[in-house]
């Protein structure tokens, strides 16, 4: 009875603590995402709110979830990369689409204006 007690005390802090972190989630946080296809992937988040955030995407993929990142490897590529592969600098998301990905901080880097541009656009549509 004991060990099924500590296994719901354990389940519900990591539940908690995920639901946390998404409330934690900031312009500027670079997050781990889960990329649908097994993998994982790395975002910055641009904007967020309660119903909307926007998103640069990485071409950066891991097979396993990365618990912290050098920021200066994240790469947006190009169509045009020989190794296939290229990120979007602007993703506009309903947050639940969003929180949908399950986002993990690993880093923080403040917005930049040129990072703005796209939204900007979208924002003025």
């Amino acid at each position: 009875m004991k060990k099924k007690s500590i296994l719901f005390i354990i389940t519900a802090i990591l539940i908690l603590s995920c639901e946390n972190q998404a409330n934690n989630i900031k312009a500027g946080s670079i997050c781990t995402i889960e990329n649908g296809e097994g993998k994982f992937g790395m975002v910055k988040v641009l904007v967020i709110n309660d119903q909307e955030a926007h998103v640069k995407i990485y071409k950066n993929e891991y097979d396993q979830r990365p618990t912290k990142v050098d920021i200066k490897t994240l790469d947006l590529g190009s169509i045009n990369d020989s190794e296939g592969g290229f990120g979007i600098g602007h993703v506009p998301l309903e947050r639940k689409g969003f929180d949908d990905w399950k986002p993990i901080i690993v880093g923080f880097e403040e917005v930049t204006k040129d990072e703005l541009v796209g939204y900007e656009m979208w924002n003025n549509q």
